[in-house]
């Protein structure tokens, strides 16, 4: 399992240097460089964001998309990887995001499934839940 741990925080944490990369405004904006980001999606991956709302995968990467240098000065930082199961090519893990900018700062813990796509990983689903919701003190 020490492999797809491995495997998996550096999914995770790749996937949000990505993210935090094009909410700055750092990231190359050329569309294969976006698409190659969605493509690490599978076709019905859905967000289920800390409020409550849920984002199918297209309406999600639209938004993104748009996002690009909204959030100059964003960092994002990933504690704590577990995996919790993997099984039938599925992995099954958690982490925390901490995101401060310069408005800023809130954490969330986050539950991810993970698909094994030959010797790549593709998301499938994710749940994140407010550590500390922002608001609070």
């Amino acid at each position: 399992m020490s492999d797809t741990r491995s495997q998996a925080e550096a999914e995770i944490v790749d996937q949000h240097r990505f993210i935090e990369a094009w909410l700055r405004g750092d990231a190359d904006r050329s569309s294969q460089v976006y698409e190659k980001f969605v493509a690490r999606h599978t076709p019905d991956f859905v967000l289920n964001g800390p409020g409550g709302d849920a984002a199918p995968r297209d309406a999600l990467m639209a938004g993104l998309e748009g996002a690009h240098g909204a959030v100059p000065g964003l960092a994002i930082e990933i504690r704590d990887v577990r995996v919790l199961e993997e099984r039938d090519g599925l992995i099954l893990a958690v982490y925390e995001e901490h995101q401060t900018s310069p408005s800023e700062r809130n954490a969330r813990r986050s539950t991810v499934v993970l698909v094994r796509d030959g010797s790549d990983l593709r998301w499938r689903h994710l749940h994140e839940t407010w550590i500390k919701p922002p608001h609070a003190t």
